[in-house]
């Protein structure tokens, strides 16, 4: 065989190997199918009081008492296809976001979901943190002003910390979101290809 054929051919197996690997980590770290169309960009949300995604992978037992317990119905568990996954809580806040009520701590016997402080503690923002609300300011009435709203500072059980209103009711996210996802549930704006304006998005990814 000749040096420059040896070399394309060569560079073709590097190509096809590096390609079969990108679709193996999309194919590993894609969300289950029945999740929204952009859960892999927005990230795992896990019920509040949960540990770091390795610690809580390795902690849970997948025993489904969190899912049982919640009286909101929003904790969804993972089916078998999910992998590692599988069997264990998320929520997925465009269908039924958390109220925190952190019965789902009080019930899990591992630890891999831990009790929360009381609403009003200074330490609640940092242990029930699942993630951050983002406004889109493009898709919100308040901002864009077409119209005025303020239904997601109405919903947030944390209000003045979490978020704030400006003029026109227009929201602010602050630093004592949780990602709770009530302000997601509440917005008045469900765009059929960006979704609401308000969503919550979480650094643990779907791996």
């Amino acid at each position: 065989m000749r040096r420059s054929a040896f070399l394309k051919r060569g560079a073709g197996l590097a190509g096809a190997a590096l390609l079969g690997a990108g679709v193996f980590e999309l194919v590993l770290n894609a969300p289950p199918r029945w999740t929204s169309p952009d859960a892999r960009r927005r990230g795992l949300l896990r019920p509040p009081g949960s540990l770091a995604e390795e610690s809580f992978l390795a902690a849970c037992v997948r025993c489904t008492r969190c899912a049982e317990v919640c009286e909101r119905d929003c904790i969804r568990l993972l089916p078998a296809g999910a992998g590692r996954l599988s069997g264990t809580p998320v929520i997925v806040p465009e269908e039924r976001a958390c109220d925190l009520c952190g019965r789902c701590g009080e019930a899990c016997p591992t630890g891999a979901i831990a009790p929360l402080p009381p609403l009003k503690d200074a330490a609640f923002a940092a242990a029930a943190r699942m993630g951050v609300a983002v406004v889109d300011e493009r898709l919100c009435v308040s901002h864009n002003g077409t119209g005025v709203c303020g239904a997601c500072h109405t919903a947030c059980p944390l209000k003045g910390s979490a978020i704030a209103q400006g003029s026109r009711n227009r929201p602010t996210v602050k630093g004592g979101c949780v990602g709770c996802g009530l302000c997601e549930e509440a917005c008045i704006v469900d765009d059929p290809k960006a979704g609401r304006a308000i969503r919550v998005r979480s650094e643990r990814r779907w791996a």
